[in-house]
Protein backbone atom coordinates (compact mmCIF):
# COMPACT_ATOMS: atom_id res chain seq x y z
CA UNK A 1 0.00 0.00 0.00
CA UNK A 2 1.24 3.80 -0.51
CA UNK A 3 2.02 6.10 1.81
CA UNK A 4 0.11 9.10 2.36
CA UNK A 5 1.33 12.50 3.67
CA UNK A 6 -0.24 15.45 4.33
CA UNK A 7 1.11 18.79 3.88
CA UNK A 8 0.22 22.07 5.53
CA UNK A 9 2.40 25.26 5.61
CA UNK A 10 1.97 28.79 5.76
CA UNK A 11 4.22 31.69 4.66
CA UNK A 12 3.86 34.78 5.47
CA UNK A 13 3.73 37.28 2.50
CA UNK A 14 5.36 40.87 2.76
CA UNK A 15 2.42 43.12 3.18
CA UNK A 16 1.63 47.12 2.80
CA UNK A 17 -1.55 48.45 3.40
CA UNK A 18 -3.44 48.74 -0.06
CA UNK A 19 -0.33 46.53 -1.19
CA UNK A 20 1.38 49.37 -3.29
CA UNK A 21 4.52 47.03 -4.53
CA UNK A 22 1.43 45.03 -6.32
CA UNK A 23 3.36 41.64 -4.21
CA UNK A 24 -0.53 39.97 -3.16
CA UNK A 25 -1.86 41.15 -6.19
CA UNK A 26 1.01 38.99 -8.45
CA UNK A 27 0.72 35.90 -6.37
CA UNK A 28 -3.06 35.78 -6.84
CA UNK A 29 -2.64 36.41 -10.39
CA UNK A 30 0.30 33.64 -10.90
CA UNK A 31 -2.54 31.43 -9.38
CA UNK A 32 -5.35 32.26 -11.17
CA UNK A 33 -3.48 31.91 -14.31
CA UNK A 34 -1.90 27.89 -12.88
CA UNK A 35 -5.48 26.33 -12.83
CA UNK A 36 -6.58 23.17 -14.42
CA UNK A 37 -4.90 22.34 -17.60
CA UNK A 38 -2.28 24.84 -16.57
CA UNK A 39 -1.36 23.95 -12.77
CA UNK A 40 1.91 22.49 -12.30
CA UNK A 41 0.76 20.22 -10.03
CA UNK A 42 -0.72 18.28 -13.11
CA UNK A 43 2.45 16.99 -14.01
CA UNK A 44 3.23 15.84 -9.96
CA UNK A 45 1.00 12.23 -10.19
CA UNK A 46 1.72 11.64 -7.04
CA UNK A 47 -0.37 14.46 -5.90
CA UNK A 48 -4.45 13.74 -4.62
CA UNK A 49 -5.35 17.34 -3.96
CA UNK A 50 -3.54 20.87 -3.78
CA UNK A 51 -4.72 24.01 -2.51
CA UNK A 52 -2.95 27.46 -2.80
CA UNK A 53 -4.94 30.30 -0.59
CA UNK A 54 -3.60 33.54 -0.14
CA UNK A 55 -5.22 34.52 3.40
CA UNK A 56 -5.23 38.54 3.28
CA UNK A 57 -8.30 39.18 5.97
CA UNK A 58 -9.58 37.29 9.09
CA UNK A 59 -13.13 36.77 9.54
CA UNK A 60 -14.35 37.58 12.81
CA UNK A 61 -16.63 35.06 14.58
CA UNK A 62 -20.54 35.75 14.52
CA UNK A 63 -20.61 39.06 17.31
CA UNK A 64 -16.91 40.01 17.52
CA UNK A 65 -16.27 44.10 17.18
CA UNK A 66 -12.77 43.79 18.38
CA UNK A 67 -12.00 44.77 14.73
CA UNK A 68 -8.68 42.26 14.76
CA UNK A 69 -6.78 41.70 11.43
CA UNK A 70 -3.90 40.18 10.17
CA UNK A 71 -0.79 42.37 10.50
CA UNK A 72 0.83 39.74 7.28
CA UNK A 73 -0.92 37.93 4.47
CA UNK A 74 -0.36 34.45 4.15
CA UNK A 75 0.11 31.88 1.35
CA UNK A 76 -1.85 28.80 2.40
CA UNK A 77 -0.35 25.36 0.98
CA UNK A 78 -2.07 22.16 1.47
CA UNK A 79 -1.67 18.99 -0.40
CA UNK A 80 -2.93 15.44 -0.04
CA UNK A 81 -0.38 13.63 -1.27
CA UNK A 82 1.14 9.66 -2.07
CA UNK A 83 4.82 8.99 -0.78
CA UNK A 84 6.86 11.72 0.54
CA UNK A 85 6.35 15.70 0.96
CA UNK A 86 10.06 15.99 -0.14
CA UNK A 87 9.47 13.44 -3.27
CA UNK A 88 6.21 15.81 -4.22
CA UNK A 89 8.37 19.41 -3.50
CA UNK A 90 11.31 17.93 -6.04
CA UNK A 91 8.63 17.21 -8.48
CA UNK A 92 6.83 20.32 -8.04
CA UNK A 93 10.29 22.31 -8.73
CA UNK A 94 11.46 20.14 -11.34
CA UNK A 95 7.93 20.30 -13.53
CA UNK A 96 7.80 24.13 -13.07
CA UNK A 97 10.68 26.18 -11.19
CA UNK A 98 9.60 29.14 -12.27
CA UNK A 99 5.77 28.44 -10.89
CA UNK A 100 7.63 27.83 -7.63
CA UNK A 101 9.37 31.21 -8.25
CA UNK A 102 7.12 33.46 -8.89
CA UNK A 103 4.70 32.54 -5.94
CA UNK A 104 6.99 31.75 -2.82
CA UNK A 105 9.81 34.30 -4.27
CA UNK A 106 7.05 36.65 -3.49
CA UNK A 107 7.52 35.46 0.21
CA UNK A 108 9.00 36.24 3.16
CA UNK A 109 11.95 34.24 3.95
CA UNK A 110 12.64 32.26 0.64
CA UNK A 111 15.55 31.85 -0.59
CA UNK A 112 17.34 33.30 -4.00
CA UNK A 113 18.64 30.35 -4.37
CA UNK A 114 17.37 28.01 -7.24
CA UNK A 115 17.64 24.65 -6.45
CA UNK A 116 14.59 21.88 -5.04
CA UNK A 117 16.76 21.43 -1.95
CA UNK A 118 15.88 25.42 -1.05
CA UNK A 119 12.33 25.12 -1.74
CA UNK A 120 12.01 22.02 0.19
CA UNK A 121 14.06 23.45 3.59
CA UNK A 122 11.52 26.51 2.78
CA UNK A 123 8.29 25.09 2.66
CA UNK A 124 9.55 22.57 5.90
CA UNK A 125 10.58 26.01 7.13
CA UNK A 126 6.47 27.24 6.93
CA UNK A 127 5.06 23.55 7.46
CA UNK A 128 3.46 22.70 10.74
CA UNK A 129 2.49 19.06 11.61
CA UNK A 130 -1.09 18.46 10.35
CA UNK A 131 -1.89 14.82 11.23
CA UNK A 132 -5.42 15.26 9.37
CA UNK A 133 -6.17 15.43 5.82
CA UNK A 134 -7.69 18.13 3.97
CA UNK A 135 -9.41 15.61 2.09
CA UNK A 136 -8.92 11.53 2.82
CA UNK A 137 -8.19 9.40 0.22
CA UNK A 138 -8.37 5.71 0.29
CA UNK A 139 -6.16 4.51 -2.20
CA UNK A 140 -3.26 5.95 -4.41
CA UNK A 141 -3.59 8.46 -6.72
CA UNK A 142 -3.02 5.62 -9.98
CA UNK A 143 -5.78 3.64 -8.30
CA UNK A 144 -7.95 6.35 -8.25
CA UNK A 145 -7.32 7.26 -11.57
CA UNK A 146 -7.98 3.87 -13.06
CA UNK A 147 -11.53 3.55 -11.11
CA UNK A 148 -12.63 7.23 -12.68
CA UNK A 149 -11.20 6.09 -16.64
CA UNK A 150 -13.59 3.00 -15.97
CA UNK A 151 -16.69 4.60 -14.85
CA UNK A 152 -16.19 6.75 -17.52
CA UNK A 153 -15.57 4.21 -20.24
CA UNK A 154 -18.41 2.52 -18.86
CA UNK A 155 -20.79 5.26 -19.03
CA UNK A 156 -19.78 5.62 -22.93
CA UNK A 157 -20.57 1.75 -23.77
CA UNK A 158 -23.67 2.54 -21.80
CA UNK A 159 -24.88 5.81 -23.71
CA UNK A 160 -23.21 3.88 -27.37
CA UNK A 161 -25.45 0.95 -26.67
CA UNK A 162 -28.99 2.39 -25.71
CA UNK A 163 -31.92 0.42 -27.36
CA UNK A 164 -30.01 -2.88 -28.47
CA UNK A 165 -32.49 -5.69 -27.81
CA UNK A 166 -30.99 -8.42 -25.15
CA UNK A 167 -29.12 -11.01 -27.25
CA UNK A 168 -27.32 -7.85 -29.10
CA UNK A 169 -26.50 -6.04 -25.67
CA UNK A 170 -25.29 -9.61 -24.32
CA UNK A 171 -22.81 -10.01 -27.68
CA UNK A 172 -21.46 -6.04 -27.76
CA UNK A 173 -21.03 -6.58 -23.68
CA UNK A 174 -19.09 -10.08 -24.60
CA UNK A 175 -17.17 -8.20 -27.18
CA UNK A 176 -16.14 -5.03 -24.94
CA UNK A 177 -15.95 -6.27 -21.57
CA UNK A 178 -11.66 -6.75 -21.90
CA UNK A 179 -11.46 -3.17 -22.77
CA UNK A 180 -12.86 -2.69 -19.17
CA UNK A 181 -10.26 -4.23 -16.81
CA UNK A 182 -7.15 -2.52 -17.70
CA UNK A 183 -8.00 0.67 -19.47
CA UNK A 184 -5.46 3.03 -20.09
CA UNK A 185 -4.19 4.74 -17.33
CA UNK A 186 -5.85 8.74 -17.48
CA UNK A 187 -3.45 11.51 -16.60
CA UNK A 188 -4.01 13.51 -13.82
CA UNK A 189 -6.45 16.75 -14.46
CA UNK A 190 -7.28 14.83 -17.42
CA UNK A 191 -10.56 13.72 -16.31
CA UNK A 192 -13.40 15.72 -16.31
Amino acid sequence: MTSKSFLTALSPIEFRHDDPDGTIAAIKTVLLTHEQENSPFRNCPMAHMVRLQVIDQLTPPMGDVSGASLKSRYLLFVADIDGSVDDFLDCLYRVNPEFVRSVWGRCLGYPGYDAAVFFRRYIHRCQFNNPLGYAGFPESVEDILGALRKKHLLAEWIAAHQGLDAASLQQAWQQSRASFIRPDTAKPGSLK
